[in-house]
């Protein structure tokens, strides 16, 4: 009997797993590749800014959903409200700017020009 006494069942055991962990659906098979894969695309998407951040999330997550049918076998709305708090809170300090460095450096450089370079130089005439 004293055997029986160790074995847990699955609820505990995901309790046990989930206890002072950040992310509470980590112990969902596939949940981290999940949330990684959709972290990702709206990192890479150009478009994202913190007004659209959570749209992008949802809809980068239903995306995701509809490659890999059958993934997730609980409510999928519920699912991505978590997964769109759960990566808006880890993407809150993130910038968003999305001006490439190039065009940065292009428009410094001809801010230093002055206004009107003509008035700086003589007119050759004929």
């Amino acid at each position: 009997m004293s055997y029986l006494q160790n074995i847990l069942d699955i609820d505990q055991y995901t309790a046990l797993m989930s206890e002072g962990k950040k992310r509470p659906r980590s112990s969902i098979p596939g949940w981290n590749e999940f949330a990684g894969q959709v972290e990702t695309w709206v990192l890479e998407d150009r478009t994202t800014s913190h007004d659209n951040l959570r749209e992008k999330i949802k809809n980068y997550a239903l995306n995701y959903l509809a490659i890999n049918p059958g993934l997730f076998p609980m409510d999928t709305d519920k699912l991505i409200e978590d997964l769109a708090d759960e990566i808006e809170d880890a993407l809150k300090d993130v910038c968003f700017f999305q001006q490439p460095r190039a065009f940065l450096l292009a428009q410094r450089e001809r801010n230093k020009i002055p206004e009107d370079p003509e008035k700086r130089f003589i007119k050759l005439g004929k």
